[in-house]
């Protein structure tokens, strides 16, 4: 995210950039159930690292070719170097999710927190762009528009 940041806003991004109300109230959610039931920081992982990294290449790709940006420049957040293979790291991830000791409430509550998460990413969407879903319809329609040589 570092590299990104730097690319559009430079080297002192941090003094530029404000915490959004989106943002505090999902940190505040990790930081509340990391003290209190970490096991559903799973639910968090799922979400957003595992949608990341199953997701980011064709997001990636996508932001570029929309953004004619070239060399992965901001997109750094959705390159995972050190996962070799996507499907085998998600293949690892979700057996060990299954050989975790968790009690049928447990189960539920991860189920749970997920649907939250998603609720806090569309909130950090809808800051960052007015609609999640305008965002998403952008980026593929300008892929779509690509491939078919409208672009």
């Amino acid at each position: 995210l570092t590299k990104d940041m730097e690319f559009f806003y430079g080297s002192n991004w941090e003094s530029q950039i404000q915490v959004s109300s989106a943002t505090k109230v999902y940190v505040a959610r990790v930081q509340e159930i990391a003290e209190s039931k970490p096991y559903l920081l799973v639910a968090h992982q799922y979400t957003r690292y595992l949608g990341d990294l199953f997701g980011g290449q064709m997001m990636g790709g996508m932001a570029s070719r929309s953004l004619s940006l070239e060399n992965g420049d901001s997109t750094a957040f959705y390159s995972f170097e050190d996962i070799p293979s996507a499907k085998d790291f998600i293949t690892g991830w979700y057996q060990s999710l299954n050989d975790l000791d968790l009690t049928e409430e447990q189960k539920q509550e991860i189920v749970d927190e997920a649907n939250l998460v998603f609720e806090l990413n569309i909130g950090l969407l809808q800051e960052l762009e007015g609609s999640a879903l305008k965002a998403m319809l952008t980026l593929t329609i300008s892929s779509l528009k690509e491939k078919l040589g409208f672009a």
